[in-house]
């Protein structure tokens, strides 16, 4: 298994995220790394949704339904087949990524009703959604990390790398990592 790069914390619910090395290093592949890439949009998953830290264990590409540079659409019944299909592998959608064109990401008008959208359609199974943009400068600035609880946005705030995570961070940044507590009791 991966070890743990970035750790995240949302302080207003203290939910706490580790994302791992293999995931950063493949949402990181998304990345617009010119002026003309189309922005690119997955998912992210966590195998166990019943601990204080939701770990993200996997992530994954969507085909958008159309993009652009600084716009990507896709089909929520696609993210639906693609969410149940990692489902019957154990792992659970936690929530979305999406690359943008700047270098510090922060969310647009059209990111916080996605956002607000997905985390409403989880509310029976999650009281949160992950919602990550990659931005054009190295991880962890070009990784923006927030958690929508079906209100608010939350942004997530980074915690100190540990000493195994040093040499894969660039500078440490005000960014975060979350847990989502499931709705559900098992």
């Amino acid at each position: 298994m991966s070890k743990k790069l970035y750790q995240y914390r949302v302080e207003v619910c203290n939910w706490k995220i580790e994302i791992l090395k293999h995931v950063a290093l493949f949402i990181s592949q998304h990345t617009q790394s010119a002026w003309n890439p189309n922005e690119s949009v997955g998912q992210l998953y966590s195998r166990d949704l019943n601990t204080d830290t939701h770990v993200i264990d996997q992530s994954t590409p969507m085909m958008p339904g159309w993009a652009r540079r600084t716009r990507v659409q896709f089909s929520p019944g696609r993210a639906m087949t693609a969410s149940k299909k990692m489902f019957s592998k154990g792992l659970h959608c936690v929530g979305i990524w999406h690359s943008h064109p700047e270098h510090v990401p922060s969310p647009s008008r059209d990111d916080l009703e996605l956002a607000a959208d997905y985390a409403t359609a989880a509310k029976k199974q999650l009281s949160g959604i992950v919602f990550a943009i990659i931005g054009t400068a190295p991880f962890p600035s070009g990784l923006g990390i927030w958690v929508h609880d079906g209100t608010l946005l939350h942004q997530a705030n980074s915690l100190k790398p540990s000493v195994q995570n040093e040499e894969h961070c660039v500078a440490h940044q005000n960014r975060a990592c979350v847990n989502i507590k499931s709705n559900t009791s098992r």
